[in-house]
């Protein structure tokens, strides 16, 4: 070949190649503005969620659920059922538990059961598996016994359950007080009293403990099944790194090639709506070359602040709707995902004592953004 005819190739090679990189280029484009105005769609009407002590926006057409509710030391279930079934239940719990032995050949079965006395609620605590065991207080050990508590309570078309596994029988009273200030609220109602939102229900003020609460709020989109976010608020404080300085030290012992997988489009801190917190944006090149991303907001909060509590907003995209299968391209172009998280975390905010179901402004902005890279 002649060195003319190998220009003409060269020439056609790099012509050929501008216009494929064009071409993906205006595809990329045309798939931002598309998935951009998705995303406005989605978030032109939105629901304000009531997750513990906090509000938060969401689509209107998002899937919500709550989980993970706790208060005081008690994990909190919520089932809805009618008053037969509820008591069908509760006398089968207790038939079950009065046959039990513990490991250890001691009377593992009811140590004690009552009904419960609270106007508007029926119900009957459980206490079972008395069991020994011992603490140590420096160098002393000290014998302990503890047993396990249950308070089953139900209101119209609800139940609620209180549990701890490890306690005494006088935490069986305080049970039944936070029972006491139990409100039912209609799905997504912002009550106007304050306390700690949970699923259909709010444990209103003023609460015997204000401690150990706990509540996690999960987020799908029905068109998007490969994304999801989570609000988790738990006690605040705590001598756990922050965010910024996990992201660090992972990216210290993270080889050359994971590196080179991870695009950082946003790390530092961001303060929402008065909660000083730290933000990590990240995209992945998955090893099967899916693009996928990962999100995270934290606030740690203050210790021993209820109102303060530590929150936590995550959101993934790219995660397969099959479980255990490789990770997917995400259904939103880059563009997208940054306004809807930016939508839902921006109005992360506290309940005030008179909530409103208005959806917040959407004001506060990340105080330190790293240099955005091009989106595929």
């Amino acid at each position: 070949m002649t060195i003319s005819s190998r220009r003409k190739w060269f020439y056609l090679f790099a012509l050929l190649t501008a216009f494929a990189c064009a071409g993906s280029w205006a595809a990329s484009r045309f798939r931002s503005m598309k998935d951009r105005a998705e995303v406005a769609r989605l978030t032109e009407t939105m629901k304000t969620i009531c997750v513990g002590r906090y509000l938060v926006d969401v689509p209107q057409e998002a899937e919500v659920s709550l989980s993970g509710e706790s208060v005081a030391g008690f994990e909190i279930d919520t089932v809805e059922e009618d008053e037969a079934t509820f008591q069908a239940r509760i006398a089968a719990r207790e038939a079950e538990i009065g046959t039990r032995q513990s490991l250890a050949g001691q009377p593992g079965g009811i140590v004690d059961a009552r009904d419960i006395h609270i106007p508007g609620m029926m119900g009957r605590t459980l206490i079972f598996g008395r069991n020994r065991g011992y603490l140590m207080e420096g160098d002393r050990r000290v014998e302990d016994a503890f047993v396990s508590v249950e308070t089953h309570a139900h209101m119209p078309g609800l139940s609620f359950v209180l549990s701890a596994k490890y306690a005494d029988a006088a935490r069986a009273n305080l049970a039944e007080g936070l029972l006491q200030r139990l409100r039912l609220r209609k799905e997504n109602e912002m009550p106007s009293e304050p306390g700690f939102c949970i699923s259909h229900a709010i444990f209103v003020e003023p609460l015997p403990v204000r401690k150990a609460e706990h509540i996690a709020m999960h987020l799908s989109l029905p068109e998007h099944p490969d994304l999801a976010v989570a609000l988790v608020s738990m006690p605040g404080g705590g001598s756990e790194y922050g965010l910024l300085r996990r992201v660090a030290e992972t990216d210290s012992v993270a080889s050359a090639d994971e590196r080179l997988r991870v695009t950082k489009l946003r790390l530092g801190k961001r303060s929402i709506n008065g909660l000083d917190g730290e933000e990590a944006l990240e995209r992945m090149l998955e090893p099967n070359f899916a693009h996928t991303y990962a999100f995270i907001w934290e606030a740690r909060g203050v210790d021993n602040d209820p109102s303060r509590p530590s929150l936590s907003l995550e959101l993934q995209g790219g995660i397969s709707p099959r479980p255990g299968a490789r990770p997917v391209d995400a259904s939103l172009h880059e563009d997208a995902l940054l306004n809807l998280w930016d939508s839902i975390a921006s109005s992360i905010r506290p309940r005030p004592a008179s909530a409103s179901p208005t959806p917040a402004a959407r004001a506060d902005q990340p105080t330190h953004i790293a240099q955005q890279q091009p989106a595929h």
